[in-house]
């Protein structure tokens, strides 16, 4: 006898592709970009990148407990794969970030050094 799927590759009816995820992801992606937008006239430009590493991560942390309620099948794209990726995309902004800018920030001085 003859194995025809060896590794359970073919689809069955209870795997099918989930959008989900994807979407979770784009639309993280699209919602931190519209609110950094509309905030950008209205703040110093120095906090527009913590303000968009944090909004990352305030996603990140949506989708996460998205992803802990939703069970999804390990095969696809999760969302704890989406959530991976934000806190990546979140600390690489974070990491622009300059010490002094984070500084004069907190502090609330307006003296560029």
């Amino acid at each position: 006898m003859t194995i025809m799927n060896p590794l359970g590759i073919a689809r069955n009816p209870a795997v099918q592709p989930t959008t989900g995820p994807v979407l979770a992801l784009a639309g993280a992606l699209a919602g931190t970009l519209a609110i950094a937008a509309v905030l950008q006239p209205s703040i110093a430009r120095e906090a527009l990148a913590p303000l968009a590493g944090s909004l990352v991560f305030l996603f990140a942390a949506a989708v996460a407990l998205i992803a802990w309620l939703r069970p999804v099948s390990p095969r696809q794209f999760t969302y704890w794969d989406a959530t991976g990726a934000l806190t990546f995309i979140g600390i690489c902004i974070a990491a622009t970030v300059e010490p002094e800018q984070m500084v004069q920030l907190i502090a609330g001085t307006d003296q560029p050094r």
